[in-house]
C-alpha cells in the first residue's frame, strides 16, 4: 500500500485552470461564489476535480478527459474530500448531492470550496455482493429492523462472503488467515440514526477467533451492562489496539472502522428483532448479535457463521472454545446475571452461561460507507477492500 496522497493542500478550485496540473502548487482563486444551489455537469463542467485509482496498481491520477467517465464495472465513487478557501475540511455530505448515473452534481453553499471525488478500482460494496452472492445474499434476507442485506444459508452455501481486512494484498491475507480473514455479515441498506450507522456499511466477523477464553465479566452477581464490561474492554483495547498499532497501515485499517452505539438490552427469547429501547456509547469494536446469528441460518451445526464449520483452522479449537459469545445479555435468571452464546454441541443459541464463563470471541465492527471491493468472495479468492485514501 502506497502513501496515501496529500490532496487539501493542492485542490482545485471551483474555476479549474486549464493546463495547470493537480500537482501544480498554485494559488486558488477566492473570487468564485456560487450562487444557493448551482447544477454541475461533471462530464464537461471541471470545477470539481476527479480522481481515479489505476486498475493495475494503486496509483491515482486526474480525470482530465471527462468523456472517460470511469467504468462503474471497473470504478466506484467511494467519496470526496472538499475544504473551503482557508483550507478547513468540510463535510461534503452537507453541500454536494450527486446523480452520478447522469453526470451531475448539485452544490448548495454560497462560499467558495474546492473539492475533489474519488473513483476507486473495484465495484461499490453493495453491487459487488448483489452480483458475487448469488442467492445467499438477496433483497429476501434484509431484515426489517436493522435494514440490513444479510447472507444467509448452510456451511456448504454461504462460500462467498470472505473478505480481507488489515491488509489489500491477497497473498498475505491468504497466508494468514488468522491475522487477516473475516466474514461479511451483510451490509445496511438503511441508516440508523440511532446508532449512529450509515447505509452501506459492511458488517464484518473475524473468521477466526481473537480470544478462545474471554469472560463477558468477571462478576456475574451484578447488573453489568455492555459498557461496563470485561468484554467491551477487550475488545477495544487489546484486540483494537492490534489494528491500529500494525505497521506500517494500522492508522488507515483505523480510519474505515465504523464508531457508533451498539444495542443492549436485555430480552429473554431470540426474536427477529433487536431491542431498541437501549444502546451504548459509541465505540468501534463488538461481536455479533444473537439475532445476527439467527438470522444467518438455521439454529443449527449447518448455520455458516457457527464457529466450528465456519473455517478450516477452527478444528483446533476443543472443548469451550468452540462455544462463542454474543454481545446480547439475557439478563438475570435466577441469582446469575447471563449472556446469550453459540453453544458448540449443537450450534444453537443457548441462555443457561453466567456472565464469567470462558469462550471464544470472534470480533465484529461495521466498515465506513464508500468501500469498493475487488475478488469473488470465496475463501481462494476473498474480497479486498479499497476506498479513497488507500493510495
Amino acid at each position: 500500500m502506497k502513501k496515501k496522497i496529500m490532496l487539501l493542500s493542492i485542490v482545485l478550485i471551483l474555476t479549474i485552470i486549464e493546463g495547470i496540473s493537480l500537482y501544480g502548487l498554485f494559488k486558488p482563486s477566492k473570487e468564485t461564489i456560487l450562487e444557493n444551489v448551482k447544477t454541475i455537469d461533471l462530464k464537461k463542467d471541471k470545477t470539481i476535480a476527479i480522481m481515479v485509482q489505476d486498475t493495475e496498481g494503486d496509483e491515482w491520477h486526474e480525470a482530465d478527459n471527462r468523456e472517460s467517465w470511469p467504468d462503474p464495472s471497473t470504478h466506484g465513487f467511494v467519496g470526496a474530500e472538499c475544504t473551503d478557501s482557508d483550507g478547513a475540511e468540510i463535510d461534503y455530505t452537507d453541500i454536494l448531492q450527486f446523480d452520478l448515473s447522469n453526470y451531475t452534481a448539485e452544490i448548495n453553499t454560497k462560499s467558495s470550496i474546492y473539492c475533489t471525488l474519488y473513483f476507486a478500482k473495484g465495484e461499490p460494496a453493495l453491487n459487488k455482493l448483489q452480483n458475487t452472492g448469488g442467492t445467499t445474499f438477496a433483497s429476501g434476507n434484509k431484515t426489517a429492523v436493522d435494514g440490513m442485506y444479510r447472507y444467509k444459508g448452510t456451511a456448504s452455501a454461504v462460500t462467498n462472503n470472505y473478505i480481507c481486512f488489515g491488509t489489500t494484498d491477497k497473498e498475505e491475507c491468504l497466508a494468514t488467515p488468522k491475522t487477516y480473514m473475516y466474514r461479511i455479515i451483510g451490509i445496511t441498506s438503511t441508516k440508523d440514526d440511532t446508532l449512529g450507522i450509515p447505509s452501506n456499511s459492511l458488517k464484518i466477523i473475524k473468521a477466526t477467533p481473537s480470544s478462545e477464553s474471554q469472560v463477558w465479566h468477571d462478576i456475574y452477581t451484578s447488573d453489568v451492562k455492555w459498557d461496563s464490561s470485561a468484554m467491551k474492554a477487550y475488545l477495544n483495547t487489546t484486540f483494537y489496539n492490534s489494528i491500529t498499532s500494525a505497521q506500517p497501515n494500522g492508522a488507515y485499517w483505523d480510519s474505515i472502522i465504523l464508531s457508533h452505539s451498539w444495542y443492549n438490552a436485555d430480552y429473554r427469547s431470540v426474536p427477529a428483532t433487536e431491542p431498541t429501547t437501549s444502546h451504548t456509547t459509541a465505540s468501534k469494536i463488538g461481536l455479533m448479535y444473537a439475532t445476527d446469528y439467527k438470522n444467518s441460518g438455521d439454529q443449527n451445526i449447518n448455520n455458516w457463521l457457527f464457529i466450528k464449520n465456519g473455517w478450516s483452522t477452527n478444528s483446533s479449537l476443543s472443548g469451550n472454545a468452540l462455544n462463542e459469545w454474543t454481545l446480547s445479555r439475557f439478563g438475570l435468571f435466577g441469582i446469575y446475571y447471563r449472556a446469550w452464546y453459540v453453544n458448540s454441541d449443537y450450534g444453537n443459541l443457548n441462555d443457561a452461561s453466567t456472565l464469567d464463563n470462558t469462550y471464544a470471541v470472534r470480533p465484529v465492527f461495521y466498515l465506513q460507507s464508500g468501500v469498493n471491493l475487488t475478488g469473488q468472495g470465496t475463501a481462494s479468492d476473498p474480497f479486498i477492500i479499497t476506498t479513497k485514501n488507500n493510495a
